[in-house]
């Protein structure tokens, strides 16, 4: 099984970070009583905004977190799920909510540009 780079594994770190902050953002207003002090996430207090986006975040996460999953074209996939999400969400919520789906798709569009060394011995011979 092939190894991806380390920043394809951080993507799924930056989308559980993503999960937890619109989480909190989205149960803010229901847990304190009063709106989010971050002008830029209160659109995610609407249920019909905030709730939806937690839990493409979350699916997104999981996958990420499962390497078996994560082959070359589903990661090309996932990477243009990213940069539609990040376009939903800076257009619904905020260009800086959007970010880190900016940064997840984006990285894996670089990363996938520049495919790893070949260990096969065939590879070798032929050089």
């Amino acid at each position: 099984m092939r190894r991806w780079p380390a920043s394809w594994r951080g993507n799924a770190s930056l989308a559980w970070l993503a999960v937890a902050a619109y989480a909190a953002a989205a149960a803010w207003p229901h847990l304190a009583g009063h709106p989010i002090p971050l002008l830029g996430l209160r659109s995610l207090s609407n249920v019909h905004v905030g709730v939806p986006l937690v839990f493409a975040t979350l699916a997104l996460a999981v996958f990420l977190s499962v390497p078996a999953w994560t082959t070359r074209d589903r990661m090309l996939v996932c990477a243009g799920a990213a940069l539609c999400l990040f376009a939903v969400v800076a257009y619904a919520v905020g260009a800086s909510a959007a970010l880190p789906f900016a940064f997840i798709g984006g990285n894996i569009l670089r990363e996938s540009r520049h495919p790893g060394p070949r260990s096969s011995p065939l590879w070798a011979e032929t050089q």
